[in-house]
């Protein structure tokens, strides 16, 4: 069945585009898709299909010929796993066993195997159920019936095993709930240590030996300390590092402390080295933590002895320049080694030497036969078209499906000409899963051009600024929606889109924050407020992303005689990552934009382009 899908490729021409969407309008009003035969070649009839037979799932024989022909593409898949719960409900047991096919629903899995089981078939019914059951997260109750007929399934290991499976997944009342079905001292500690997830301050209450008595609670011990000290830090990160001796082979334990290391220099918290000191192997995110709290204790010598020389972070590169100048010594070595990368801190070092920036740009040269048969790749036709009619997250979810099976190799083929073919947020993400970071020409891309011109004219913000802001925010995604709501290319939160669409007297009707000439002119505005606010584009890139309140709140708390230091001291993970980011970008898009901007160094200290660019 699972055979490769060919379609004959179409040109799109007006005629055909115009059937297609008659097709689209007239399923829509109630025709049959037996009225359009003819579109049946055409790329995007898996979508006609499904919308269609999803109301029509009696038809067996035409959907299960769908499943023949396009049992890859996702909308088949889905209208597969409608159709598997409908013929259950109808009883067609014998038709399910032999037209299922994995597409990795479980309700869908589920419900094949209860029909296996119908049919007597209980060896096929319980074919790698172990797999399917030993789930961290609660499954359908379509697999109820299967799972009473494995006997693993009341099996104390099996549900202990599980239990931990959850609380390690952050599934505390999942794991009490398996737990409560099995009597002992491992179960008791399961749900003991659930408890301490939910109230950590409990932990306090208890002894350290208590604690770390049984192997199974050495190994629960970790999560629970993680949510102390993400409750206060400073406060608790005495009593969880007292743990560092019976739990230094602990490898989860050492995440905790590497992230309690994070967490007090991010409040200059003197702790921090201490905590970084019980750490076995420090990773770079946990040595970059302890760099930032030295930075702002304006401990020189200290950060001089451990920054190792040969160290190839160019954070600590450029620190380790710093510490040296402070002290008295030659810095140039460190800096000259952090100037050859392109980043945040390579730029501020090439500052430092006078030199200039080094972009080390690597272009992916494109291999004719596999572009060749991208062109003509199902998925990617299929992508292109449900593009050309207006559903680009539709097309997104095949192109990251069929890039998740690719090797790295065709997988960089793939972004070239994700990049030649207008999906720009797409290939960025490629990139980004292959850590393929040297063509500047895909992950810096400059579309939405005239738009962003546009929002340039009309407030005066620079050109690379907002180029800078898109790529951070959205990476070119028009219709990226955030966790906190902030919408369109430039994330905006509705609130402050609607204050700057009443200053700009734009109309802010229906989905038009999505719409990139308007978005880029709101975030464009707010930009140029922020920067009258604050006067520099740090700062303002700063407030930008965390409001200008905290921004406010931070310049009272540590003076701003040292710019490069000040952004060490942000408190917030993700605010001094997007200023770095921001500076970084900018220098980036004025490479591709030919223009000419200040340095970095001189762009910290309040110096801006022009509102050319």
């Amino acid at each position: 069945m699972k055979k490769l899908l060919i379609i004959a490729l179409f040109g799109l021409s007006p005629v055909y585009a115009q059937t297609y969407d008659e097709a689209r309008a007239g399923i829509a009003a109630g025709d049959d898709i037996l009225q359009y035969k003819a579109l049946q070649t055409h790329a995007l009839y898996p979508y006609l299909a499904e919308r269609f037979y999803r109301q029509q799932l009696h038809r067996d024989s035409e959907i299960v010929a769908l499943f023949d022909r396009y049992f890859s593409a996702p909308p088949i898949k889905a209208l597969h796993n409608r159709w598997i719960k409908d013929s259950y409900q109808r009883g067609n047991f014998n038709q399910i066993v032999r037209y299922y096919y994995h597409t990795g629903d479980k309700a869908a899995n589920c419900l094949y195997r209860d029909a296996q089981l119908q049919l007597g078939n209980r060896q096929a019914a319980l074919e790698n159920i172990e797999q399917l059951w030993l789930s961290p997260r609660s499954i359908s109750s379509a697999c109820d019936t299967v799972f009473t007929q494995w006997s693993g399934s009341t099996s104390p290991t099996y549900l202990l095993k599980r239990a931990r499976l959850a609380y390690h997944a952050g599934n505390v009342a999942f794991a009490e709930r398996l737990a409560n079905k099995v009597s002992g001292v491992d179960a008791e500690t399961i749900r003991r240590f659930a408890m301490f997830y939910r109230y950590p301050t409990d932990l306090l209450e208890v002894s350290a030996e208590s604690l770390t008595a049984t192997r199974l609670a050495r190994d629960l011990l970790p999560k629970a300390l993680l949510q102390l000290v993400r409750k206060d830090s400073s406060r608790y990160a005495a009593f969880a590092m007292q743990f560092a001796l019976p739990m230094q082979d602990n490898a989860e334990y050492q995440t905790v402390l590497g992230q309690l290391t994070g967490y007090l220099a991010n409040r200059q918290d003197p702790q921090t080295q201490y905590a970084y000191g019980l750490l076995q192997n420090p990773d770079k995110t946990a040595t970059r933590a302890v760099i930032r709290y030295l930075v702002g204790a304006r401990q020189w010598q200290t950060l001089a002895q451990l920054i190792n020389p040969d160290s190839s972070d160019t954070m600590a590169q450029y620190w380790l320049g710093r510490a040296l100048e402070n002290i008295g010594k030659n810095p140039q070595k460190a800096y000259a080694k952090a100037a050859k990368t392109r980043s945040y801190y390579g730029f501020l070092a090439a500052d430092k030497l006078g030199q200039a920036y080094q972009l080390n740009a690597e272009s992916i040269q494109p291999d004719a036969t596999v572009q060749k048969n991208l062109n003509h790749n199902t998925v990617l036709v299929r992508a292109k078209l449900l593009l050309q009619y207006g559903e680009p997250i539709l097309a997104r979810k095949e192109i990251l499906l069929l890039a998740k099976h690719m090797q790295p190799y065709t997988q960089q083929q793939l972004a070239y000409w994700l990049d030649q073919n207008n999906f720009s947020f797409e290939a960025i993400y490629v990139l980004g899963k292959i850590r393929k970071w040297n063509d500047i020409s895909i992950r810096f891309p400059t579309p939405y051009n005239h738009q962003v011109q546009a929002a340039n004219r009309l407030t005066g913000t620079p050109v690379t600024w907002i180029y800078a802001i898109l790529r951070q925010e959205s990476s070119m995604n028009p219709r990226a929606v955030s966790r906190a709501k902030a919408k369109g290319l430039m994330q905006l939160i509705p609130s402050t889109a609607r204050r700057m669409a009443d200053d700009l007297q734009l109309s802010l009707y229906g989905d038009a924050i999505f719409d990139p000439s308007v978005n880029t002119k709101l975030g464009a505005k707010y930009l140029a407020d922020m920067f009258e606010r604050f006067g520099n584009i740090a700062l303002a890139s700063a407030a930008y992303n965390a409001g200008p309140r905290r921004v406010e709140q931070w310049l009272a708390s540590n003076e701003l005689t040292d710019m490069p230091l000040w952004v060490e001291q942000i408190p917030f993970n993700e605010t001094r990552k997007y200023v770095k980011r921001i500076l970084e970008y900018q220098q980036v898009y004025a490479h591709h934009l030919g223009e000419t901007i200040p340095r970095v160094s001189e762009i910290m200290q309040g110096r801006t382009s022009d509102n050319s660019g």
